[in-house]
């Protein structure tokens, strides 16, 4: 989902150096600009004489406010390019770049007769703040859905974590999007990872009892676990300002660590998105207990990676930092002026005398470090660890002996949390098998491993939480048996013996992909003809040899896998063995996530090797069962297969590898893997409607596969195998 994420914020930043890119002929000095008005629009906005230029070329900058005079008014406007930079009913100076307007307006309202001005009345603009309205701008170029399946996990949509500066261990204070008012469709996710890391106090910023009250008695209310901290008492409503250096934020905030103080842990803080009141509030409880400014920002703008997928080291990521939480602990905090460097500062001395002076005593202000230095606080049993490997597809391997972690009392099937020594925190079941759905998180105890896994199915944890070699991790039982029946339902063994299946061709899980337009003999999959650690690499390799298989695109192995195959005391794949040498087998190495950018490429440098070479073609992962489902489903979708055809061939592999029955809650639920993987294609998450050949299509036109290469595709896998050949 970062991949996702890092996407839609290099559209942003695009959009912004674009708007931005025309200040560059800005000048130091800032003179007064004198427009006349040339129209007052329908809605009352006014178009001037001048051009955007003119403010550009008299220094001004996007994000500055303005003093804008006109008559008798003297107003404080930013500078910006759209109506929807400022808030419903503030002022703008736009910019219409699009056609080259300067325009004076009221958001949602009517300027000329607000302010008396007409046709030919003089307007003048000044310089009032330089960058002033900035960060606010930045932000109002940020988007972000409400919508879970486009986010990485649950914690990540949540915007929950552990906060984990220097001073403050994991486990102590997590902070968090609201678990209780659900505007913004996270209140049921935040209130799960409370629960599930047994918060034991809440600090709630932004609401009151008559409002919670309100949530409560909705229909969509599904947040029982704070309701039980509420009714006891366990939740301080503190109902604050926004303003953060105004009276009522800092009375307020006092009351709030006062009731922390006096409380046991573990904590959360919230305000409703998580992000500005909480955020303030975090920094100086980890500025007060020892954090570096860096750490400081770092744990602040996780919320607009999180939400935003703002990348840290990006000049939106520094300008949103310097602006906000910067700006905030310089002023509030240090009491210094709004620019000056703070990164020398005792920001812990800082955020002592900032709470004297807003009304704790000390007493009181060592009452509430002692409560945030203690340990870790986790249920029982846990077990702490460290990371010892990432693995090819992103899991993070652990020195935990699985033999050790079940002798603890874990079982398959129970529901335990994850937390990372930076924060990150996962829900999950504990399995030992990926019996989860694509994109879900768990604890794996897999069958041949020593050692427990933390892994994301078809995901890189990696690199969505940020997970390196030599990290420190703690898994704890949460929910004893609560996905019990799920794992029931998943469970699927399977042996390696030939004699336990009916033919060679069901043990290799090899067939004929004959979906949609696709020609008999021209197309087929199978487990690895290469690979020989399931023990049908030899089957595979004879059966591919007797289709007459031409070219092969392997999804699993990298040229130093293939050779080290080849060296095997077992190897038995002489057919494949030509065709590599040949060049006529591909091997791409590609990981699980298949919503990422990486997959895709990598999924259509095969189709582009395809399309170059002559059929019969093959494909293949290890099992031949998830890569290779994906591109399976990907190629029926584009020679017009119907979903039913794509389901049926996706779940062939269970029923050769399990002997999973049709018609069965355990096929159902299964097949839902393989229509994640068609939304994936389809763009979309409604599929009653979908083109899936058009959209398999667009899919691959939007990775940069060309529409010659396309055509050319469909046409060898459409024609008979003798044409093709």
């Amino acid at each position: 989902m970062k991949q996702t994420k890092r996407m839609i914020s290099l559209l942003v930043v695009a959009m912004m150096v674009f708007s931005l890119s025309i200040t560059a002929i800005a000048t130091e000095t800032h003179t007064e600009v004198v427009g006349t008005v040339a129209e007052v629009q329908k809605y009352g906005n006014l178009t001037m004489d001048i051009e955007p230029k003119a403010l550009y070329e008299a220094g001004y900058e996007l994000g500055d406010i303005l003093k804008v005079v006109v008559g008798d008014n003297v107003l404080e406007i930013p500078f910006c390019t759209s109506y929807s930079d400022v808030d419903t009913g503030s002022l703008v100076v736009r910019d219409n770049q699009e056609s080259n307007l300067l325009v004076v307006a009221i958001n949602m309202g009517n300027f000329s007769t607000t302010y008396n001005v007409n046709v030919d009345d003089k307007v003048s603009f000044s310089l009032l703040e330089k960058e002033g309205y900035l960060s606010d701008y930045l932000l109002h170029q940020l988007t972000r859905t409400d919508i879970r399946s486009d986010y990485a996990t649950d914690s990540i949509f949540a915007n929950f974590r552990s906060i984990t500066t220097t001073g403050i261990k994991p486990a102590v204070l997590y902070r968090s999007s609201s678990p209780i008012n659900n505007e913004i469709g996270r209140a049921a996710y935040s209130d799960a990872l409370a629960e599930a890391v047994g918060v034991g106090a809440v600090l709630n910023l932004a609401d009151s009892e008559e409002e919670i009250e309100g949530y409560i008695a909705s229909d969509n209310f599904d947040s029982d676990y704070y309701k039980s901290l509420y009714d006891e008492g366990k939740v301080i409503l503190l109902n604050m300002d926004v303003d953060i250096s105004g009276e009522d934020f800092s009375n307020k905030l006092v009351e709030g660590l006062r009731f922390l103080s006096q409380n046991e842990g573990p904590y959360l803080i919230h305000c409703t998105e998580g992000k500005d009141r909480a955020g303030f509030a975090s920094a100086v409880l980890e500025s007060l207990m020892g954090a570096t400014l860096d750490e400081v920002v770092a744990d602040y703008m996780t919320t607009y990676e999180n939400y935003y997928g703002v990348e840290e080291g990006s000049e939106q990521y520094t300008s949103i930092a310097s602006s906000n939480i910067v700006a905030s602990l310089t002023t509030i905090v240090c009491e210094y002026e709004k620019g000056t460097d703070i990164s020398e500062v005792d920001l812990a001395a800082a955020a002592e005398n900032y709470l004297k002076r807003i009304g704790m005593t000390s007493d009181e202000i060592t009452a509430l470090k002692a409560r945030l230095s203690v340990d870790s606080i986790y249920e029982t049993p846990s077990i702490s660890a460290t990371v010892t490997e990432i693995e090819k597809y992103g899991h993070a391997s652990t020195d935990i002996l699985i033999e050790d972690f079940y002798n603890l009392g874990f079982s398959a099937g129970d529901m335990v949390t994850v937390i990372f020594n930076n924060g990150f925190v996962l829900e999950a079941p504990f399995l030992d098998g990926y019996y989860v759905d694509s994109g879900n998180p768990l604890v794996r105890a897999y069958p041949g491993h020593t050692n427990i896994g933390v892994c994301i199915n078809y995901g890189k944890l990696d690199e969505i939480a940020d997970i390196k070699l030599g990290d420190k991790v703690t898994i704890m039982l949460t929910g004893p048996e609560e996905y019990l029946v799920q794992y029931e339902i998943r469970k699927l063994e399977r042996t390696n013996n030939r004699a336990d299946y009916s033919s060679d061709e069901v043990f290799a899980n090899f067939r004929n992909i004959t979906m949609g337009n696709i020609a008999p003999a021209v197309l087929y999959r199978s487990s690895s003809p290469i690979n020989n650690e399931l023990g049908r690499a030899a089957y595979s390799n004879q059966l591919i040899s007797e289709a007459k298989v031409n070219t092969v695109v392997n999804l699993a192995d990298s040229p130093e896998n293939i050779n080290a195959y080849l060296e095997a005391e077992d190897f038995a794949s002489p057919y494949y063995a030509a065709l590599y040498k040949d060049n006529q087998v591909l091997p791409l190495n590609m990981g699980l996530a298949y919503t990422s950018n990486e997959f895709k490429a990598s999924i259509i440098e095969g189709l582009v090797f395809m399309s170059e070479n002559k059929g019969p073609y093959h494909f293949h992962c290890t099992e031949g069962k998830d890569r290779a489902g994906f591109f399976s489903a990907l190629l029926g979708s584009l020679m017009g297969a119907s979903k039913g055809e794509i389901v049926e061939d996706y779940m062939q592999s269970y029923i050769n590898y399990y002997d999973v029955q049709k018609d069965t809650d355990q096929y159902k639920l299964i097949s839902e893997d393989v229509l994640a993987m068609l939304k994936v294609i389809a763009g979309n998450d409604d599929l009653s409607e979908a083109d899936l050949a058009a959209d398999a299509k667009n899919y691959l036109l939007a990775g940069g596969m060309t529409n010659e290469q396309i055509e050319t595709l469909k046409a060898k896998l459409s024609a008979k195998a003798s044409t093709s050949k």
